[in-house]
């Protein structure tokens, strides 16, 4: 099975990276880390390449928007690579917590596997979802979010929704609200919903609604595992 392992990477610690490379399968590597360590990863991606001939490549995130910007890149490297390889897994072993977590959020939202090390410098496996939020989400509920996205964000009733969703109110609020048998985006935790005066309903993306249409975990390929 061919395998394209991405990993975070920082200045120190760089073993958890080479611990991953022994113990799971990889035929490509797609480092992901700070503008202020490009030179180092640059650095270790070349040593990779003299001694195991393997083919790395780097993706550069921002402090500042650590979150959106890591959802962003993984989502670029599985849109670059999904036909090339059978397996995505995460290294989330290197680099500080910040990015650590942001690339965790960021395989469970696409259903990766992730690992990480122990203090004695095993593998440890995360628990993460075995279907991605896209698989969970339905085709319309992805097509509402992007709607009310390409609207700033927040819309202030569901008619203003409705000519930019291509969908009829009736069916708006049940994708937004939800009903007795299915969840809405709502209770999903993707939209913050308020009710108005003569049941008027305004709704704008939460931080997860935003990440998920702003990152390309919505397009992404389903991973096996």
């Amino acid at each position: 099975m061919t395998t394209l392992q991405i990993a975070t990477f920082g200045g120190e610690g760089q073993e958890g990276i080479a611990a991953g490379i022994r113990n799971f399968p990889v035929h490509k590597l797609a480092l992901v880390c700070y503008s202020s360590d490009k030179q180092k990863a640059e650095d270790f991606g070349r040593k990779l390449r003299t001694v195991l001939g393997m083919s790395t490549t780097i993706s550069l995130v921002t402090r500042e928007n650590v979150i959106r910007d890591t959802m962003e890149r993984v989502g670029e490297i599985l849109s670059i690579h999904k036909s090339e390889f059978q397996q995505v897994l995460m290294n989330v072993s290197c680099g500080d917590k910040l990015i650590g977590c942001a690339a965790l959020s960021t395989a469970f939202i696409n259903g990766i596997k992730a690992f990480g090390m122990d203090s004695a410098g095993a593998p440890l496996l995360m628990p993460v979802l075995k279907l991605s939020y896209s698989e969970i989400i339905s085709e319309a509920k992805i097509r509402i979010l992007k709607a009310i996205h390409g609207m700033g964000g927040a819309i202030e009733s569901l008619e203003q929704l409705e000519q930019a969703s291509g969908y009829g109110k009736p069916l708006l609020s049940y994708h937004v609200m939800g009903s007795r048998d299915s969840k809405g985006l709502a209770d999903l935790g993707l939209l913050e919903v308020e009710k108005g005066d003569r049941g008027k309903i305004s709704a704008k993306l939460t931080t997860l609604g935003k990440l998920l249409v702003t990152s390309s975990a919505i397009s992404a390929p389903q991973v096996s595992g």
